[in-house]
């Protein structure tokens, strides 16, 4: 036990980014806190309190803040799946471990010990919401002395520390079975692919649970979850057994179901342990012949000469979309916002408050088009910065950053094709949900025009403001992709800033039309006005920052 405790400390020493000493990367931690972590925590809080409200109608106090600890099990095991794998077997410190006298089990048990804790930081934060909004419900509802129960309070607390446990330690126990029985596997990609399979069962059984609801809406599916008849629960009570025992242990105070979720939790660890024992060493020779097999090849075109602007994107497109890490948490995960508005407008089009948004911005009333035009802008910030290509521009190269200032090539012109990069992931996917709203809301072609240039306007911002605070401290030295991705709190604090500046033009536009009585022609002006200044602004400054801290990388 004292070696996985080392081995953890050591791990979580060396691989996450720390927060630079400066007083601007304070502020900015304190910024992302409230407009983050806070709002996200206070939403699940109480999207908990209400669920346990209308459960409790139903006589099934259990039934919500089971729903949720089960959902959060299973996004837990779905996006936890390619970490873990990619800790245990495609870690850069593979290679310095395994020539240390240290059993191979219990260096696997302190990775996933580290990977449990660094992956589990926002889940806990978010347990605690949805224990606070249970809680409050069942004292609202049930009097205080039935929420101050002390054992449902200690099970609520170890819930908050155990529940992505088991996810986790399903998602090691099958990368090293995987790992063992397709030893004769040569290509790495067949591995990584298996998050997609996991994510696209999720998704069918989702879809299943709506069938015999009758209309889908938000009643009938809590409702569903009170009668225990919802398909999507009973399939995950089954694969995280153990979550019902402590939803009973919570809302019943019950001591023998929290022992009983005690020893289910300590009954997996310990099959993932005598798992790593025997298993983990094959995995990481398999790990290792994936490495030493690889063909490298030089194909004809591979001799072409092309400018040094067109070679540097097209270096930063083959690391987008060639590195799996980057290429479903960068490239292609902006495709969601184009398909999430599709189901958003398709979902409830026949809602009766979607046809009357609808009909008022096809009427010409104000507020509707107020509403949009706001929407859309604080959309076009936040979608560039949670793809994080702009806010990991420098930390993607890693240990080898150093070479931007050896390589033939001006810095301008390195900076210019990373934010070339970035708009080519970006702006696409931002335009055709300009559309795809533009033909549910009846956009005029002016404003589908104006709307697409605001776009722009704001993704112009974000880029270079997110490469401006990775250029100043990049996060270089990380363990795998996901790791740069995880650890690097740039990208966090890009969020936070551009959900900061959406706040503040929206603030103003509010002033303008709300306050002031403006009419719309003239927000729309200020709108403009205000994000095309921005938009040079970063244009003419953000380089020459950028620039100046390349030569000092």
């Amino acid at each position: 036990m004292n070696g996985i405790k080392s081995l953890y400390g050591i791990l979580s020493k060396n691989t996450e980014m720390q927060l630079p000493d400066k007083t601007s990367y304070k502020v900015l931690a304190a910024i992302a806190v409230l407009l983050i972590m806070v709002p996200c925590c206070i939403v699940v809080g109480v999207i908990s309190y209400v669920m346990t409200e209308a459960l409790l109608e139903v006589e099934s106090p259990d039934g919500g803040i089971l729903f949720e600890l089960q959902i959060l099990s299973a996004f837990s095991m779905i996006f936890g799946i390619l970490v873990i794998f990619s800790t245990l077997f495609f870690s850069s410190d593979r290679e310095h471990f395994v020539t240390l006298p240290i059993p191979a089990h219990q260096l696997m048990m302190g990775k996933f010990l580290y990977s449990y804790m660094a992956e589990s930081v926002m889940e806990f934060l978010i347990l605690i919401s949805v224990f606070l909004g249970f809680f409050l419900a069942i004292g609202r509802n049930l009097g205080l002395m039935a929420a101050l129960n002390p054992i449902s309070i200690i099970s609520a607390v170890i819930g908050i520390a155990l529940i992505p446990l088991i996810p986790l330690a399903y998602c090691a126990i099958f990368s090293l079975i995987l790992m063992a029985t397709l030893k004769g596997v040569k290509n790495s990609k067949t591995f990584f692919r298996i998050s997609t399979v996991f994510l696209l069962l999720f998704a069918g059984v989702f879809l299943l649970s709506l069938r015999g609801i009758g209309e889908i809406n938000v009643e009938n599916y809590v409702e569903s979850l009170g009668s225990g008849t919802n398909l999507l629960t009973r399939t995950l009570n089954v694969i995280f057994f153990t979550v019902p025992w402590l939803s009973k242990a919570v809302s019943g105070g019950s001591i023998l179901y929290l022992l009983l979720y005690l020893a289910g939790n300590a009954g997996i660890v310990a099959i993932l342990y005598f798992c790593g024992k025997l298993l983990y060493q094959q995995g990481l020779y398999t790990a290792a012949s994936l490495g030493s097999t690889k063909k490298v090849g030089i194909k004809d075109n591979a001799m072409k000469q092309s400018s040094p602007f067109m070679a540097s994107l097209a270096k930063e497109i083959k690391v987008l979309t060639r590195t799996k890490a980057f290429s479903a948490n960068c490239a292609y995960i902006n495709l969601l916002w184009p398909a999430g508005i599709f189901l958003l407008f398709f979902l409830t089009r026949n809602k009766e408050t979607m046809q009357q948004l609808i009909q008022q911005y096809t009427d010409g009333l104000g507020r509707a088009k107020f509403l949009v035009a706001l929407l859309v802008i604080a959309v076009s910030f936040i979608a560039t910065a949670l793809n994080s290509i702009a806010s990991t521009a420098f930390t993607r190269e890693g240990q080898h950053l150093s070479l931007i200032k050896f390589i033939p090539v001006p810095y301008k012109t390195q900076m210019y094709a990373k934010a070339a990069a970035s708009f080519i992931f970006t702006f696409p996917c931002l335009i055709i949900m300009d559309v795809v709203a533009g033909c549910f809301m009846h956009f005029t072609i002016f404003e589908g025009l104006y709307y697409a240039l605001v776009m722009l306007f704001a993704h112009i911002i974000s880029i270079f403001i997110g490469m401006s605070m990775d250029s100043s401290a990049p996060y270089i030295v990380w363990d795998d992709e996901y790791s740069a991705l995880r650890g690097n709190l740039n990208t966090f604090f890009n969020m936070a800033v551009m959900m900061l500046i959406a706040l503040i033009v929206g603030a103003i536009g509010f002033v303008v039309y709300e306050f002031l009585k403006l009419p719309l022609s003239v927000f729309y002006a200020v709108m403009f006005i205000i994000l095309l200044g921005g938009a040079v602004y970063a244009l003419s400054a953000c380089p020459r920052y950028i620039v100046l801290h390349m030569k000092k990388l």
